[in-house]
């Protein structure tokens, strides 16, 4: 559920005088969702961020020409109905990017493209790695039929006698 604060409620949780505070609703009441009549006007909690940013950009050094630029790129603008003096939040205005935001991205985005290039050249050596083990392989079975053929008549050789020489001596017994 919502909280609704009185001008009075909001004094005493931002801090900020009564009279100033309802100078800064007065001049931004874009930022402020607000319900009432004049005297027993509510804010919603919504307003207390408002409140104190205002307060912060004014000690800041800010103009209000200079702030209400600050506060359209960092709040959302409030519709007023006009039929019982309530307000609303417009949901499709939201906040345009702040040049902090805009730094985090960058920041974010070359540590992203620095991990990409590190990627891309591992890749690189691994495709190296493989290309070379494939040519190996390659290699090793275009020449292993001369080795292979070369080691059996080797095999068959060093076979052959004693094969001989154990025909021969069954030959013996068997003549």
């Amino acid at each position: 559920m919502d909280e609704w604060y009185t001008v009075g409620e909001l004094a005493e949780k931002t801090g900020i005088a009564e009279p100033t505070l309802r100078r800064y609703i007065t001049k931004f009441h874009l930022y402020f969702i607000s319900k009432g009549g004049n005297r027993a006007k509510k804010y919603k909690a919504t307003a207390i961020p408002v409140l104190v940013r205002i307060k912060a950009l004014y000690d800041a050094g800010y103009e209000t020409t200079g702030l209400t630029d600050v506060l359209r790129s960092e709040f959302p603008v409030v519709i007023n109905d006009n039929k019982h003096g309530e307000t609303e939040e417009i949901q499709s205005a939201r906040p345009l990017a702040t040049t902090e935001d805009v730094a985090e991205l960058k920041r974010v985005l070359t540590e992203v493209n620095q991990k990409l290039a590190k990627q891309e050249e591992f890749n690189t050596l691994l495709i190296q790695k493989l290309e070379d083990q494939n040519r190996f392989i390659k290699e090793s079975l275009e020449n292993k039929a001369p080795l292979f053929l070369e080691k059996k008549m080797d095999e068959e050789e060093a076979a052959k006698p004693v094969e001989e020489s154990k025909k021969g001596f069954w030959n013996r017994f068997f003549k």
